[in-house]
């Protein structure tokens, strides 16, 4: 049988091709090994960030029922205000009413004395 090509047997490979191809393996695992500490150190950097995200949520969250705490004591707030408001302009009005009676009741008993007097 005839084989396709060189039909030598024990052909050595010659040195050039055996250097390139270590030259190779030692590129390929250098460049391994800086991806490889690129990697690790991304992963680093998004646990960290994570880390960072998940307190920025949890003080996000403790902010915002701060702030629904306090909007409800605002609201509180105003109601009493509205309340305070309302019950004194019913006392000037009463106030007025008052005075006005006083007024009017005391140039009445004004009037009766001069005419009795």
């Amino acid at each position: 049988m005839v084989g396709l090509g060189n039909s030598r047997r024990g052909m050595k490979s010659p040195p050039l091709l055996v250097a390139a191809l270590v030259a190779c393996v030692i590129v390929l695992g250098f460049n391994y090994w800086i991806a490889s500490s690129r990697s690790v150190d991304l992963q680093n950097r998004v646990m960290e960030l994570v880390g960072r995200v998940r307190r920025a949520a949890a003080e996000r969250g403790a902010v915002e029922l701060k702030k629904n705490e306090f909007q409800g004591e605002l609201e509180k707030q105003r109601e009493q205000i509205d309340k305070i408001q309302t019950m004194h302009n019913f006392q000037m009005e009463n106030t007025q009413k008052i005075h006005q009676d006083e007024k009017v009741g005391g140039s009445c008993l004004a009037m009766m004395w001069v005419r009795y007097h």
